[in-house]
């Protein structure tokens, strides 16, 4: 479902590529040292921080508006936010000095530079599925509230963006807030905060402890909506259009710029 899954939890596929184009970028600057070639490890290692820095940084210029008003939120890279090809120019950046310098230092630095790059970005782009490849559709499914009211998830009609979480799960809790705020001021799309296997005194009481209401969230104690969507863990968030189909989705923690697009593309 484009996760990596670490036991209930979920790590997106970009960012386990991303760690992977790193991880030969490195170890290979490494091994090259051992083998007697010119060092490359200082190199690799300004590389990867201008990737990562110029992908952050792309990102959040692209979504300045979000950032200019939650300035704090720029650091919160465990949410997530990377813009690939900036990070792509910041490391070609890193490396164009590297060019000029002799054929023993050059040939190693541009083999590892063009392997690093392959390993993030072709699983990327060719095994990270589109919602369309997931054939699924917003699941029939009757759940409670808080209160024991059953509803569905199509009562109301229209888009909806349904977001599976539990309270035992770190990232999960750390977007809660962002998602009821969200809930609270959509007027055209419904928020759905679909609680996995947990009962409502679990629930209540988490809601109750961190002084945040209960708007939107509903109970799935037999985890029927995770296993109709093929959740592969905990977090992952879906974007429904009017018909019920599903748009888009994203993996793990969501940042407010991702949550935007996914009530975008569900409108």
């Amino acid at each position: 479902m484009g996760a990596l899954t670490l036991g209930p939890l979920v790590v997106s596929l970009d960012r386990a590529f991303a760690g992977l184009g790193f991880m030969i970028l490195l170890l290979g600057a490494a091994w090259l040292s051992r083998r007697g070639h010119p060092d490359r490890t200082d190199w690799a290692w300004r590389t990867a921080l201008a990737a990562f820095v110029g992908a952050r940084l792309g990102f959040v210029l692209t979504h300045g508006d979000f950032y200019l008003s939650n300035p704090a939120a720029i650091l919160a890279i465990w949410q997530g936010g990377f813009a690939p090809w900036w990070g792509v120019a910041a490391a070609t950046l890193a490396t164009l000095p590297e060019l000029w310098r002799t054929a023993a230092v050059r040939a190693p630095t541009l083999s590892l530079a063009l392997l690093a790059l392959a390993g993030w970005l072709l699983p990327a782009t060719r095994l990270t599925p589109r919602a369309a490849d997931l054939n699924v559709s917003l699941p029939d499914v009757v759940l409670v509230r808080l209160d024991g009211t059953p509803v569905s998830l199509h009562d109301g009609g229209g888009p909806v963006v349904v977001n599976v979480w539990a309270t035992w799960c770190p990232p999960c809790r750390r977007e809660l807030p962002l998602l009821l705020a969200t809930a609270a001021r959509s007027d055209d799309v419904r928020i759905a905060l679909v609680n996995q296997r947990e009962t409502s005194a679990t629930v209540g009481r988490y809601l109750a402890r961190e002084g945040l209401d209960d708007d939107g969230v509903l109970l799935d104690e037999r985890g029927a909506v995770g296993s109709a969507l093929r959740s592969g863990g905990l977090p992952t968030t879906y974007a429904f259009d009017g018909d019920g189909r599903l748009v888009d989705l994203h993996v793990g923690e969501l940042s407010g710029p991702t949550l935007d697009r996914l009530v975008r593309r569900a409108r």
